[in-house]
């Protein structure tokens, strides 16, 4: 799911009048909007990690090394890039 759609269904949740309605749609849209948010900041380190060195990535964005290391995996798998020669395909 796109950030822009998750935006309009959060939106629509503020019109809702009934207040455990208001709270139910929120806690179902929860999960989509963490997830959405996880892989576009696991996007962002790794492109800012194609032209910048891990170390400098981890020290401007606040985090260990491990973490960008982390994130960078955690977006491939997500994106699916080609595995390196002999290397079998991803289990799916």
């Amino acid at each position: 799911m796109d950030l822009p759609d998750l935006a309009a269904r959060l939106t629509a949740t503020t019109h809702l009048a009934d207040p455990l309605a208001r709270y139910q749609a929120l806690r179902d849209l929860a999960p989509e909007i963490k997830a959405a948010i996880a892989a576009e900041q696991d996007a962002a380190i790794a492109d800012a990690r194609t032209t910048t060195a891990e170390e400098q990535v981890a020290e401007q964005v606040g985090v260990s090394v491990s973490e960008v290391r982390r994130r960078v995996t955690a977006h491939r798998k997500r994106v699916g890039p080609p595995r390196g020669p002999g290397r079998p395909a991803a289990a799916e």
